[in-house]
C-alpha cells in the first residue's frame, strides 16, 4: 500500500511562551502540588526547575508528532474501513426497513384472520343455542307410533308407565311454550286426545283396584301395593284429570272405611265371644265377704269354670309377653286349643289394638305417599278412612270399661296400649296420638273408678262383723297383698302416676284396717300375732311378684319390725318381767340419783337372781314353743325369736352392769348368777331351729 504524504503546519505552535496568567487561587493550588511539595523540601530553584520541565515537554510533544506521522497511512485504512462499514450498515438499514413494512403486512392479515375466527365462533354458539331448543322442539313435539299404541294398547305396565312418562314431559313442554307457536298448535290436539286416553286408563285401573277390596275375604293389602306401584300414574291423573283423581280419592276413602269398619266390627264380636264369661263385678271387692259364686240360680254349685283371677296377676302378665306376636285368629284359636279357649279381656284388647295400630299405620302411610300429601292433609285423609273404625272401637272400650271392675286387667290394656303407642310414634305416624291418647284416658278413668271403689270397700269393713277370726293373715289384707303386689310387678320401670297414688292410697287404708281388726282381740299378744302374720305375709307376697325396692315392701318392713320388737317384749314378760322391770327401774333411780334406796332392797333382787337361775331354761323352751305354735311362717319365727332372745341378752348383760355399780355391789358378789356365756352357749341353740 502506497504511503501517503500529509503536510502539518506547525508554525503557529508555541510551546516556550512565559505568558500565563495566574490568579492566587490558581497559584495556591499549585503550591500544594506533590511535585511542588517535593521541589520546595529539597530546596530546588523553581525557574530552573520549571525551564527544564518545559524542555522537557518539547522533546516529548515533538515525539508524538513523529508517532503520528507514522501511523498516518494505519488511520487512512481505518478510515476506509468505517466508511465500508457505513455502506453495510446503510443497506442493513434498507431490508430492515422493507422487513419491517412486510411484518406490518402479516400483522394486518392476523388481525383480519383474528376478527373472522371471532365472528365465526360468536355464529357457531347462536347455532347451538338455536340447536338445543330446536332439538327439544322436535322431540317434545314428535309423537312416535310406539308411545301412541303403548298410550292406546297396551295394558297397564312398564310400557305403559314409561309411555305415560313421555307424555307428562311432551305436556309439560307444550304448557310452558305456549300456543303461538305453530308447532305448538298442530300437535296440540293429539296430545290432548292421548293424555285424555291415558287418563282414562289409568282411572279405571285404580277404580277396579278398589273395588275388588269389597269382595269378601278380600285383603286391603294387596291392591294398595298395586297402587303403590303405579303411583306414577296417578301423579299424571293428578295433573292432567283432577276431576278423576278426586273421583279415585273419593272411592277410595269411601270403600276402604267401610271395609275397615265392617271388619273391625265381625272381628271384635268373634273375639269376644272368647272372653271369659265369669269376669269380675262390683261385688270382687277388696272388703267383699269371703264367698263363693253358684253357677247358676237353681245350682249350689261353686262356679270354677272361665273364671279368671281376681287380685292377683299370676299368669295373666303373659299377655306382655306376646304383644308382638301376630293377632288372634278366633276360628284358629278354637282349632288349636284342646280344653275351652276363654281368655282374659287383656287378650281380646292386644289383639284388636294389634290390628287397629298395623291398620292405621298402614293406611296413614299410604295416604301420605300415594296421593302425593304432607303429614296435615295426610291427616284429613287418615280421619275420613280410619274414622268409623277408631269411633267404633273407642265406643266399645268405653262401654266396656263402664262395666269393668278388675283392676288388674285395666292396668294389662293400659300397658299394651303404651306398647303400641310407643310403635306407631316410632313409624312417625303422629294421627293416630289422638286415638291411643283417648284410650289412654277412658282406662285411666276406669282404673281410678275401680281403685276407689275397692278403697270404699275396705273403708266400710266393720271388723266387729267378720267371722272366724284369728291371729292368721286375714284374707282382705291377702287380697291386697296380691292386688298391689300386681300392680308393683306391672308399673316396674315406669312412670305411672294413677298406680302410684292407688297404691299409696290403698296402702293407707289397709294398714288402718289391720289395726283395727286387732283391736278386736283382748289380749296383746294376740294382736301383735296378728298384726306381724298379715305384716310377713304381705312382705312374702311382694318378695315373690317383683325383686326391686318398693314403698310398700319398706313401710310393711318397718311395721312389721316394730311389732316385732314389741311382740318379743311381750314374749319375755311371763318369765323375765321381774329381772326387765328391775333392769328399767334401776336406769331411772341411777339416773335421778335415787338408786341407793333400790339397793337396800336385797331380798327382791336375790330373788331375781335365782328365779332366772332356776327358769331361764325352761322358760326359753317356752317361748320356743309358743313362737312355732303362732306363726306359721317358721323363717319369720325364727326372726322374732332371735328378737326376743336378743333383747334378753341385752337386758341381762345390763342387770349384770348395774349390780356392779357401786351402789348394788357386794364384795362376796351376788350368789348364784348366770355366767354369760353360759346364757350364749343356750341362745345360739335355737338359731336353727326353723
Amino acid at each position: 500500500m502506497a504511503e501517503v504524504q500529509i503536510e502539518l503546519d506547525l508554525g503557529d505552535l508555541d510551546i516556550t511562551s512565559e505568558e500565563f496568567d495566574f490568579d492566587e487561587e490558581d497559584i495556591e493550588e499549585n503550591l500544594q502540588d506533590d511535585i511542588v511539595q517535593e521541589a520546595l523540601s529539597q530546596g530546588t530553584d523553581l525557574r530552573q526547575h520549571a525551564k527544564q520541565v518545559e524542555e522537557d515537554l518539547e522533546v516529548t510533544v515533538r515525539q508524538s508528532i513523529q508517532d503520528y506521522i507514522s501511523e498516518a497511512s494505519n488511520m487512512a485504512a481505518l478510515y476506509r474501513q468505517v466508511k465500508a462499514c457505513d455502506d453495510i450498515l446503510e443497506g442493513m438499514e434498507s431490508m430492515l426497513g422493507q422487513f419491517q413494512s412486510h411484518l406490518g403486512d402479516i400483522s394486518g392479515e392476523i388481525h383480519s384472520l383474528q376478527e373472522q375466527s371471532v365472528d365465526m365462533n360468536v355464529r357457531l354458539k347462536n347455532r347451538r343455542k338455536v340447536q338445543e331448543p330446536l332439538n327439544e322442539l322436535v322431540t317434545q313435539l314428535t309423537l312416535p307410533p310406539e308411545l301412541i299404541d303403548a298410550i292406546v294398547e297396551a295394558p297397564m305396565g312398564p310400557a305403559f308407565e314409561a309411555a305415560v312418562r313421555d307424555l307428562n314431559a311432551k305436556l309439560q313442554f307444550v304448557s310452558t311454550s305456549g300456543s303461538d307457536v305453530a308447532a305448538v298448535q298442530d300437535v296440540e290436539v293429539d296430545l290432548a286426545q292421548l293424555s285424555a286416553r291415558a287418563c282414562s286408563k289409568i282411572r279405571e285401573f285404580f277404580l277396579s283396584k278398589i273395588q275388588s277390596v269389597r269382595k269378601p275375604m278380600s285383603n286391603p293389602q294387596v291392591p294398595q301395593e298395586a297402587m303403590l306401584k303405579h303411583k306414577l300414574c296417578f301423579d299424571f291423573l293428578q295433573r292432567h284429570a283432577k276431576p278423576a283423581a278426586a273421583e279415585v280419592r273419593t272411592e277410595y276413602i269411601n270403600t276402604i272405611s267401610k271395609v275397615h269398619a265392617s271388619y273391625f266390627k265381625a272381628y271384635l264380636q268373634k273375639l269376644l265371644k272368647l272372653q271369659l264369661v265369669d269376669a269380675n263385678d262390683k261385688d270382687d271387692l277388696l272388703g267383699g265377704e269371703a264367698v263363693t259364686k253358684r253357677a247358676s240360680f237353681f245350682s249350689s254349685k261353686p262356679s270354677t269354670k272361665n273364671k279368671q283371677t281376681t287380685f292377683t296377676l299370676g299368669a295373666r302378665a303373659g299377655v306382655l309377653e306376646k304383644l308382638d306376636e301376630p293377632i288372634l285368629l278366633p276360628h284358629a284359636v278354637k282349632e288349636v286349643s284342646s280344653s275351652d279357649p276363654k281368655m282374659a279381656y287383656e287378650n281380646i284388647f292386644r289383639s284388636y289394638q294389634l290390628a287397629m295400630t298395623d291398620i292405621g299405620a298402614r293406611e296413614f302411610l299410604f295416604c301420605t305417599e300415594f296421593f302425593g300429601v304432607k303429614e296435615s292433609k295426610g291427616y284429613e285423609y287418615f280421619k275420613e278412612v280410619m274414622g268409623k273404625s277408631l269411633s267404633f272401637i273407642l265406643k266399645h272400650i268405653e262401654s266396656h270399661m263402664t262395666t269393668c271392675f278388675d283392676a288388674i286387667g285395666i292396668l294389662l290394656c293400659v300397658r299394651i296400649n303404651l306398647h303400641y303407642r310407643d310403635y306407631v310414634e316410632g313409624k312417625d305416624v303422629r294421627a293416630m296420638r289422638a286415638y291411643f291418647d283417648q284410650v289412654d284416658k277412658v282406662l285411666w278413668e276406669a282404673f281410678d273408678r275401680v281403685i276407689k271403689t275397692h278403697i270404699a270397700s275396705v273403708v266400710v269393713v266393720d271388723p266387729a262383723k267378720l267371722k272366724d277370726m284369728d291371729t292368721r293373715p286375714h284374707y282382705i289384707v291377702r287380697r291386697y297383698a296380691e292386688f298391689s303386689g300386681g300392680m308393683i310387678q306391672l308399673k316396674a320401670g315406669l312412670k305411672l302416676p294413677h298406680v302410684e297414688q292407688a297404691l299409696a292410697s290403698m296402702q293407707h287404708e289397709i294398714m288402718n284396717l289391720i289395726l283395727r281388726i286387732a283391736a278386736e282381740f283382748t289380749d296383746r299378744k294376740d294382736q301383735l300375732v296378728f298384726l306381724i302374720n298379715n305384716y310377713d305375709m304381705m312382705l312374702s307376697v311382694y318378695s315373690e311378684v317383683t325383686r326391686e325396692a318398693s314403698k310398700e315392701a319398706s313401710d310393711t318392713q318397718q311395721a312389721l319390725k316394730a311389732r316385732s320388737k314389741e311382740f318379743a317384749l311381750v314374749m319375755l314378760s311371763p318369765g323375765f318381767g321381774g329381772l326387765i322391770g328391775f333392769v328399767k327401774q334401776a336406769e331411772a333411780c341411777l339416773a335421778t340419783g335415787k338408786a341407793k334406796e333400790l339397793a337396800q332392797n336385797e331380798r327382791k333382787i336375790q330373788s331375781l337372781i335365782d328365779s332366772f337361775a332356776k327358769n331361764w331354761k325352761d322358760q326359753i323352751a317356752t317361748m320356743n314353743g309358743e313362737i312355732m305354735r303362732l306363726f306359721t311362717n317358721f323363717q319369720n319365727g325364727t326372726t322374732i325369736l332371735q328378737e326376743a332372745l336378743t333383747q334378753l341378752v341385752v337386758y341381762y348383760e345390763k342387770f349384770g352392769a348395774i349390780l356392779k355399780k357401786d351402789q348394788f355391789h357386794k364384795p362376796a358378789g351376788w350368789p348364784n348368777m348366770i355366767d354369760r356365756h353360759q346364757l350364749m352357749v343356750e341362745v345360739k341353740k335355737h338359731k336353727t331351729t326353723f
